[in-house]
């Protein structure tokens, strides 16, 4: 007896492995794939292709842990397929997922590198071949001589300063200032090369997250002016950008410019105090706090005490483990003469401050900000807790 076959479970059959393949070549579209050849005589001392990969791959990783508001691209090597893609191969579709994404116009970086030596402990050379979205099609070669793990880690940071020159940027500025220094000019080197590339619409949010780091950084050298211009060129282009927009507010208030930073932060907010801001996250919920208590301390500046208390309880809601939020709050109940809530608040601020998670995108994470006019910049790590 012969058994039918439905055309119409095969169309869904085929239907069903397209979808999962579209899938995967959605979600992989911002997965940087690596594949580092090495040569047998590199290694039989112990550097394979594998550990080759996974040397360049951790250091990528490395400088993605940085804390930012930026997603990171995920690592994986090239060698390791995801699930999807064994089920392509089995298919013989090897080439699918990348067909796809490029017929959909996604963008995909996969760095290809090869080591190359005439002889054991003689001078290596890596020779990198990549693209992205800011250099397109690169390459570049690095020697050492006899120590290929160096000679993989430097390759690493060369490729991120291409492949994801912001993150390359970050984690620069985020060494500089853990060591305790104050020399950036490597950072605004980097990002000034980025930033004078031709401006296209794939990289404008890279280019935002840029243009805010130096306004960072130019206040941390306590030059407003530099900062005030940054920030404003950060969602120039790039309108959607809110964090410029409450970097921008916190430089009106420390202005004592009140007005316009309540202007600039109240349509960030279309629901008013009440409602949710935005979808509620990990890397959302600082910046929340931090627009709710630049708003505070504008409002608070222009006798709007009441208003000023519900933009900083709004903040707490919004950022539990905040130590800032409470600071305020705690200040402004002394002021209107609750010293026992005002104390209460403290306390949970102290708790907090152990704690602290600092977002290098937002600049009232680094500051203090008071309601008082005329007032000079106060390092929230020179002093803890809110004395102003």
């Amino acid at each position: 007896r012969r058994i039918g076959v439905d055309p119409i479970s095969i169309i869904t059959a085929i239907a069903m492995i397209f979808g999962l393949l579209t899938a995967d070549a959605v979600v992989n579209a911002d997965t940087v794939a690596v594949q580092i050849n090495v040569p047998a005589s590199v290694a039989r001392t112990g550097y394979t292709e594998d550990v080759a990969e996974r040397i360049f791959t951790h250091e990528f990783e490395t400088m993605n842990q940085t804390r930012s508001l930026l997603q990171p691209p995920l690592m994986r090597s090239a060698r390791q397929p995801t699930i999807i893609g064994v089920i392509a191969s089995s298919l013989r579709l090897d080439n699918f997922t990348g067909a796809l994404q490029d017929l959909l116009g996604l963008e995909r970086t996969r760095i290809t590198g090869a080591i190359v030596t005439s002889a054991p402990g003689e001078q290596e050379r890596l020779l990198i071949n990549s693209s992205s979205a800011y250099s397109g099609a690169f390459s570049f070669d690095l020697s050492e001589t006899g120590d290929t793990d160096r000679l993989l880690r430097r390759a690493a940071l060369d490729t991120m300063e291409r492949v994801q020159p912001y993150r390359a940027a970050l984690f620069q500025f985020n060494q500089i200032s853990a060591s305790g220094g104050k020399d950036y000019s490597a950072v605004v080197q980097l990002a000034e090369r980025e930033l004078s590339r031709p401006l296209r619409a794939e990289v404008l949010e890279e280019r935002s997250f840029l243009q805010n780091l130096l306004g960072i950084v130019a206040l941390l050298n306590n030059d407003l002016d530099e900062a005030e211009r940054r920030f404003r060129l950060s969602f120039y282009w790039n309108p959607g950008f809110i964090v410029g927009r409450i970097n921008l507010a916190f430089i009106h208030v420390e202005r004592d410019r009140y007005q316009e930073a309540i202007d600039l932060l109240t349509p960030l907010i279309p629901g008013g105090l009440r409602q949710r801001l935005f979808n509620h996250s990990r890397r959302s919920a600082p910046l929340q706090e931090a627009m709710l208590n630049t708003l505070g301390t504008a409002l608070w500046a222009l006798g709007d005490l009441d208003g000023a208390e519900a933009a900083y309880k709004r903040a707490t809601r919004e950022h539990a483990s905040s130590a800032g939020a409470y600071s305020y709050w705690a200040r402004l109940l002394r002021e209107r003469g609750d010293e026992q809530a005002a104390a209460e608040k403290e306390d949970i601020a102290r708790v907090n401050a152990l704690t602290f998670e600092n977002y290098p995108e937002i600049a009232n994470l680094y500051f203090w900000m008071s309601p008082r006019d005329n007032q000079p910049l106060v390092r929230r790590i020179d002093v803890p807790a809110l004395t102003r």
